[in-house]
C-alpha cells in the first residue's frame, strides 16, 4: 500500500511538480499576532454554516402553501393546531420532532452572527491598521463585498421561515425596495412575483439562500484567499519587518495546529450556544398574517442599521 501511495506522488510530482509546490506551501509563514485570526474565525463559523445549512435543507419546504400544524405533545405546540404555510410548518417540526433540529437551527443561527461580527472585526483591523493600501486594495474591496453578501445570507435565511417576525422584515424589504427610484416598481415585482404578500417570495429567497449568494461568497472567499497568498500578510512594525518579509510561524506544523485548534474551539463554542441559548423561537411569534404585528418586531444586529 505504502509502495502505491509513493508511486502515485511520484508521478505527480514527475508531471505536475506538486513536491515543489507542496515545500513552498508548509513553509509559508503567518504572522503571529492574535488579530490575525479574525479572518480566521469567519472562516470557520462559514464552515459551521455550511454544514448546519445543508442539514436544515434536508427538512425545510420552501412553500407557503397552506397546511395544518398539530403537534400531540404539548411541549412546543401550536395551540391545538393551526393553519401555517408549508414553510412554517417543516421548520416547526424540523424543531420539535427531528432529531438534533432545534440545535442545528440554532447552531446555524448563532454561526450567522457570528460570521458577519467576525468580518465587521476583522475589516475594522484592516481598516484602522492601513492594511487596506497599496497593493492591497482589490482584496480590501473583496472583504467589503463579501460584509453585503453575508448581509444577503442573513437576511434571507432569517426570513424563510414564514413566522410573524420575519414576515414584517420582509414586508419592511418590500416597502424599501418599493421606494427605490424610477426602478423601484420593476425590482419589486421581480423580486417579489407580485404584490405582498407574494407567493412566490420564499421559494425565490430559498434560490438566493442556499445557490446564489453562496456561490458568490465561497468564489469570493477563494479570490480573497489566493490573492492574501500571493501578496503576503501585513503585519505590525517591529524589529526585522519589513514589507517584504513575514514574521511568524510556518504553516506546518505550528499554524496548521493552530488553525485546527482553533476550528475546533469555534465549532464547540457555536455548538455550546446552539444547545443552551435559545434563539429566534418562532413557535412564540406564530405565522406570519399580513394583519397582525409583534411588538417589538426588530430584525438582528447587523440590519438593525437600516432601522
Amino acid at each position: 500500500m505504502s509502495t502505491m501511495v509513493e508511486r502515485s506522488f511520484k508521478y505527480l510530482d514527475e508531471r505536475l511538480g506538486t513536491a515543489s509546490l507542496a515545500r513552498k506551501t508548509l513553509r509559508k509563514v503567518f504572522p503571529d499576532h492574535w488579530s490575525f485570526l479574525l479572518g480566521e474565525i469567519a472562516l470557520f463559523a462559514l464552515v459551521v454554516l455550511i454544514f448546519t445549512g445543508t442539514f436544515l435543507t434536508f427538512f425545510y419546504v420552501p412553500s407557503i402553501k397552506e397546511t395544518f400544524y398539530t403537534h400531540f405533545d404539548s411541549y412546543g405546540s401550536y395551540g391545538e393546531g393551526a393553519h401555517v404555510s408549508a414553510a412554517y410548518n417543516s421548520v416547526l417540526r424540523l424543531s420539535f420532532e427531528v432529531r438534533a433540529g432545534l440545535l442545528m437551527r440554532q447552531t446555524h443561527h448563532w454561526a450567522a452572527l457570528v460570521f458577519v461580527a467576525a468580518i465587521v472585526i476583522h475589516l475594522c483591523r484592516v481598516f484602522f491598521t492601513g492594511a487596506f493600501r497599496r497593493p492591497r486594495e482589490l482584496n480590501w474591496l473583496i472583504g467589503i463585498l463579501l460584509l453585503f453578501l453575508a448581509l444577503g445570507e442573513g437576511f434571507t435565511g432569517y426570513s424563510l421561515p414564514d413566522d410573524l417576525l420575519s414576515g414584517i422584515g420582509l414586508r419592511i424589504f418590500y416597502a424599501v425596495t418599493l421606494a427605490i427610484p424610477v426602478i423601484g416598481t420593476w425590482a419589486t415585482y421581480l423580486l417579489f412575483g407580485g404584490e405582498f404578500p407574494a407567493g412566490d417570495i420564499i421559494s425565490r429567497l430559498f434560490v438566493f439562500h442556499v445557490m446564489l449568494l453562496p456561490a458568490l461568497l465561497l468564489g469570493l472567499v477563494g479570490a480573497h484567499i489566493a490573492i492574501l497568498v500571493l501578496q503576503k500578510h501585513t503585519q505590525f512594525p517591529g524589529h526585522g519587518r519589513t514589507e517584504r518579509n513575514v514574521v511568524g510561524k510556518r504553516l506546518w506544523p505550528e499554524q496548521t495546529f493552530k488553525s485546527v485548534s482553533l476550528l475546533l474551539f469555534v465549532t464547540a463554542v457555536l455548538a455550546f450556544l446552539g444547545g443552551i441559548a435559545q434563539i429566534n423561537p418562532i413557535w412564540q411569534y406564530g405565522p406570519f398574517e399580513p394583519f397582525n404585528v409583534t411588538s417589538p418586531a426588530q430584525p438582528d444586529w447587523y440590519i438593525g442599521f437600516l432601522d
